[in-house]
């Protein structure tokens, strides 16, 4: 079977383990770097945020109180 991108599943299952192994590199910038780096450092700890288990940083800054 043949993806999107006319590459076959193993292709692309190799190029994902290959991804993956590369990460293991001391040498490589971990992936939340990465991310800074391509859609900035604010939009990038909001996402980390939403996709972790436990929540350490707010979702959303708070709201100042209206008068």
């Amino acid at each position: 079977m043949e993806l999107a991108g006319g590459m076959s599943q193993r292709e692309a299952g190799l190029g994902r383990l290959a991804t993956h192994l590369a990460g293991l590199d001391p040498d490589t910038v971990c992936a939340r770097k990465r991310l800074e780096h391509r859609i900035g450092p604010d939009l990038a700890t909001l996402l980390v945020a939403a996709l972790s288990r436990s929540v350490s940083v707010p979702l959303a800054r708070p709201l100042a109180a209206v008068a």
